[in-house]
């Protein structure tokens, strides 16, 4: 059994071989790490046709996996030089005009855990959100909103863009919140209903016996939502909504929940709750954070909460 490097190098050695001849003799091989958001590594292999700029990579990490898993070396090589032999038959990420004027009405933002991202946030504009967290500044050219194509903002496109970053950030703040609105939804509705009322459309609190005991909050397309806890008033509105404080769980980077709050509730056992999900439910590249934490509708604050259920050990950090 290959390692991981040993597998790249015998695939970057002989994909050669299950290319059409015409092809092999134009082609040159060479391997990349690409990183994405958590800090999760890609290794890719390229194959670029002499002479040409652009080239397709492929990634590695399943196909390595599949052969741990049993899978004919020979046969995942086969399978990947035919997939080489579609490139030219596939959708590929749109052009992109990285001019002001073209890109300010497709600014939108996302959020994370600087703690997570060390490496990914090494060449990149961010603001920290207080807590550990950071928003970043995605360009979406998917029409549909789903983030298909959507190109983080490293420092690189920033200075291409002739804005600085203050203007960036405020731009993609106020774009996001018209053009992927925040949603918040009662989860059962979110989970069982076809009708899914989002109620920061509403103007008057819910009523008491209205409020349920955990509300999904994210944005229309459903892709990178949890930055909505960030959009401008969102807290506000559904404090406000809710009529009382609520805890704030980091149900993955797509989106958060809400739990009113009330004293049945117990913060270690939502604390709990997070680390385990995070380990046993969420895809590791779509984890937030384990923390949770808790906004305060009369002081119109967010802390981090520790996992005691005593108040007092909440640890308010500074925004």
């Amino acid at each position: 059994m290959l390692s991981k490097s040993d597998f790249m190098d015998a695939v970057k050695r002989n994909i050669v071989n299950f290319l059409p001849e015409n092809v092999a003799e134009n082609v040159e091989i060479s391997e990349t790490v690409v990183v994405k958001m958590n800090d999760q590594k890609l290794h890719g292999l390229v194959i670029r046709e002499k002479g040409s700029d652009a080239a397709p990579t492929f990634y590695m990490d399943e196909l390595f996996e599949r052969y741990e898993n049993g899978e004919n070396m020979e046969e995942l090589m086969a399978e990947l030089a035919s997939h080489y032999g579609l490139v030219d038959m596939m959708p590929g990420p749109p052009e992109v005009d990285l001019s002001w004027d073209n890109v300010k009405d497709k600014l939108t933002v996302r959020l994370l855990e600087k703690s997570r991202n060390r490496e990914f946030l090494a060449n990149m504009p961010y603001v920290s959100v207080g807590h550990g967290l950071a928003v970043i500044a995605d360009i979406n050219m998917s029409e549909d909103r789903s983030g298909e194509w959507r190109i983080a903002i490293n420092n690189t496109v920033l200075e291409s863009l002739g804005v600085d970053k203050e203007r960036l950030f405020s731009d993609a703040m106020s774009n996001a919140k018209t053009y992927d609105p925040a949603t918040l939804v009662d989860m059962t509705s979110a989970l069982f209903s076809p009708e899914k009322a989002n109620l920061l459309d509403r103007d008057e609190p819910l009523a008491p016996n209205e409020v349920g005991s955990m509300y999904v909050l994210t944005n229309e397309s459903g892709s990178l939502g949890a930055a909505t806890l960030f959009y401008p008033d969102v807290k506000e509105k559904a404090a406000e909504l809710l009529g009382s404080d609520y805890y704030i769980l980091p149900s993955s980077v797509h989106e958060t929940i809400l739990v009113p709050d009330s004293p049945q509730i117990n913060a270690r056992e939502l604390c709990d709750m997070v680390k385990q999900a995070n380990r046993t439910v969420v895809d590791e590249k779509d984890i937030l954070s384990d923390n949770v934490y808790h906004y305060s509708k009369d002081d119109r604050r967010l802390d981090k909460v520790s996992a005691e259920p005593n108040r007092s050990e909440m640890v308010a950090e500074a925004r």
